[in-house]
């Protein structure tokens, strides 16, 4: 039978947020400490300790902080912590820990108090925030948007742009068959155009738009035409098909940017609004009077998930909401209003396939066997694979085939690589929220496909835009 001393931590020395962290932490998850009523810059927590020798650390305002006026010591890295040793004491209950709940006061507001509550008991060191009663959901959601919504309207879109990278910029005077094989080269299947003419930047190309090319090519040899060479491919530019479209009543998406300036509130907004995938973080506002701005980023969904990760990394249970089951929340596959799970085989045929991607608005199709089990996944952004051996040609007059398309692969390991360089990852339902936002962070990630653990069939799929639905919306 395990044996726990209630042990109470005080951090003497202000600060507007303190966490503990320590060796019975295994250095990853932190405790939230409570501001003790009547005495200024003074927190505390009483954690339940396995007897031993402990090492511990404060985390203050998001700095790793020491207490000089207790014992310390260096460790083999050359960080300094505090440590104690606890002793077995009796089992039962002692004045010391019915006082430290006695003693500890709630935080200011209801959801303070439900923290200090919660941490006061120990229950949260030993099990988290796992196991909640559902009627503290509703609660632990609001606390878990708030801090996330403090998060975005504090931050830039500056804090997107890494240290080094490239952005891929296109001509729009490009032939569309050079464009498309630009894109497959470096490895994205969408990128700002540039007008020369204007000198500015007028949209940008997506995996959508060759989607309806080639489509387009596709019902035109259907209807007799003939099929299009290479060489008269060519002679189709980019700003000559967004031309086209216009005359045909379907005017090309106007530019969606951020300026770097931006908080990430206002970069998530104008992604989910316009429903992007993602867009040009430039340097200064397009229609001003200075020169053209540069573009420094492409801003992403998954972009501000890396940013929200690397900023709570140190106090993730701030975030209560993060350590819930994905089968207890109404997200992706599980919200009221979702959509009807679509999914294709890799038998059928990829103009179908197409069709569905655009008609049904969704980004990604899992492919199923006959028991509906998960065998790959075709996403619109994989478009651009149809480079590979000139496939889009093969396009206009044949049936080729999901399995064709996409490439033929198995699966591999758990959640992870596909044979011919695609990815793949999946999850359960049991698994955290905290699991799908470090997935999803992943660059490239875009989906999580949701199966069964032993039979990996299929039950939902979770996209960043649900993510960023609900914890940003």
């Amino acid at each position: 039978m395990s044996y726990f001393v209630p042990t109470r931590f005080v951090w003497r020395f202000g600060g507007r947020q303190v966490h503990l962290c320590g060796s019975f932490t295994r250095w990853v998850e932190t405790v939230p400490m409570a501001p003790v009523d009547g005495s200024p810059g003074l927190f505390a927590v009483v954690v339940h300790l396995p007897p031993g020798y402990h090492q511990y650390k404060f985390i203050v305002d998001g700095r790793w902080r020491h207490d000089e006026t207790a014992p310390f010591m260096p460790d083999p890295l050359g960080n300094v912590n505090n440590w104690l040793f606890v002793r077995r004491i009796d089992p039962s209950p002692t004045p010391l820990a019915n006082s430290a709940q006695g003693k500890q006061m709630p935080f200011e507001g209801r959801e303070k108090h439900y923290m200090s509550r919660w941490g006061m008991t120990g229950v949260y060191v030993q099990t988290g925030w796992l196991g909640l009663p559902v009627r503290h959901l509703p609660f632990v959601q609001e606390y878990t948007r708030k801090k996330i919504a403090d998060f975005l309207h504090s931050h830039t879109a500056y804090e997107l742009i890494p240290e080094s990278g490239k952005v891929v910029v296109l001509d729009v005077d490009l032939p569309v068959r050079q464009a498309f094989h630009a894109l497959h080269e470096q490895g994205t299947a969408s990128a700002p155009l540039w007008d020369t003419t204007t000198r500015s930047i007028p949209g940008v190309i997506s995996a959508s738009d060759f989607i309806t090319i080639l489509r387009r090519l596709r019902h035109s040899v259907s209807a007799g035409a003939n099929p299009l060479s290479e060489a008269e491919m060519d002679a189709h530019t980019i700003r000559g098909l967004r031309e086209e479209a216009a005359a045909e009543g379907r005017e090309p998406k106007g530019l969606v940017y951020v300026l770097a300036d931006e908080d990430l509130a206002k970069v998530v907004a104008r992604l989910a609004q316009h429903k992007c995938s993602m867009a040009p973080v430039l340097s200064g506002d397009p229609g001003g009077p200075e020169q053209p701005p540069h573009v420094l980023h492409l801003a992403t969904l998954s972009g501000v998930l890396a940013c929200l990760m690397r900023h709570f990394r140190a106090s993730l249970a701030s975030l209560p909401l993060l350590s819930q089951p994905l089968g207890s929340l109404p997200l992706g596959t599980w919200s009221p209003d979702a959509a009807p799970l679509h999914t294709v085989t890799v038998s059928t045929p990829l103009t179908t396939a197409l069709a569905m991607l655009l008609e049904t608005g969704v980004s990604a199709l899992p492919v199923v066997d006959e028991r509906r089990c998960l065998v790959d996944c075709y996403a619109r952004s994989q478009i651009t694979d149809l480079c590979k051996g000139g496939a889009y040609n093969r396009l206009q007059w044949e049936d080729v085939t999901v399995g064709e398309g996409r490439g033929q692969g198995r699966l591999g390991g758990w959640g992870w690589d596909w044979g011919s360089g695609g990815r793949v990852w999946v999850v359960t339902k049991d698994d955290t929220l905290r699991t799908v936002v470090e997935r999803l962070a992943v660059p490239g990630v875009r989906r999580l496909i949701v199966v069964t653990p032993e039979s990996r069939r299929v039950e939902g799929i979770i996209s960043l835009s649900d993510v960023a639905q609900y914890l940003f919306l």
